[in-house]
């Protein structure tokens, strides 16, 4: 081999070094690179994990609300299938006797409603005479709207709180709304997440989710006058805006959201 090849071959060789030296090097990362990397995808994670997780919560509260919508109104069927009168039509003052007809049906583990007290020929002139159960359930937990605005319930009609065997609890309030916590006193407490409502239009004997003839429907109309209430008047026009960016009252429209 002559000088000129031996040359080029030596070249060659020393080239083919660098170039494998250069690749060792650049497939090897630093201390600083390492825990800089790490620490991006901590961040990351910190940002979109717990994002994901309530997104999956939120799907599995909205099936447990279609659930109980299909289980009250069963049950509300049930009772009123054999009377002329309706939901709507009931004096306020005697509630517990429609509320603890719906016990049986609703399979109740507890309520705020002492049934063994109350017959049909209960008569009532105020909330102040409604035979409490001792040790009963009742709504007067801490909740809020999506907004984190405190909601609060007309203390008379707390004790109309039933806690079920699968977990939820409904309460019957100011005749026509019957608010569910599908989770019962599991966090988080809030409109439009864990906390729904549905209403009974007059004439009705079982709960609707739709509006009628576009009409409005309040979930605290019962409870304008507290304080701190902030439910808007929700109607077919801006219950999905109330839900994304709102009170969160307006979720309870959207059986179709996915």
């Amino acid at each position: 081999m002559n000088l000129k090849n031996k040359t080029a071959s030596l070249f060659t060789k020393s080239a083919m070094n660098i170039t494998s030296k250069l690749s060792k090097m650049k497939l090897a990362f630093t201390l600083a690179e390492v825990l800089i990397t790490l620490g991006i995808i901590g961040v990351v994670a910190t940002i979109t994990i717990p994002a994901l997780i309530t997104n999956i919560q939120d799907k599995q509260f909205r099936v447990k609300f279609k659930e109980s919508i299909s289980i009250i109104s069963q049950a509300m069927k049930t009772v009123y299938a054999d009377t002329e009168e309706t939901y709507t039509t009931i004096d306020w003052t005697q509630m517990p006797v429609y509320f603890c007809k719906l016990e049986k049906p609703l399979k109740v583990m507890n309520s705020g409603i002492d049934c063994s007290k109350v017959d049909e020929d209960s008569i009532y002139k105020s909330s102040s005479n409604w035979p409490l159960k001792k040790g009963g359930t009742s709504w007067d937990k801490k909740w809020y709207d999506k907004k984190g605005n405190p909601q609060i319930l007309n203390g008379a009609y707390q004790p109309l709180t039933m806690d079920l065997i699968n977990g939820m609890r409904i309460n019957f309030n100011c005749f026509r709304w019957i608010w569910v916590d599908v989770n019962g006193e599991k966090g988080p407490n809030t409109v439009g997440r864990d906390i729904y409502m549905m209403y009974v239009l007059d004439g009705e004997s079982s709960p609707t989710l739709g509006f009628k003839n576009n009409n409005s429907v309040t979930a605290n109309a019962c409870t304008q006058h507290e304080a701190n209430n902030s439910t808007p008047s929700l109607n077919s026009k801006n219950y999905v805006e109330d839900c994304l960016h709102g009170s969160g009252w307006g979720c309870s429209f959207m059986l179709n959201w996915h």
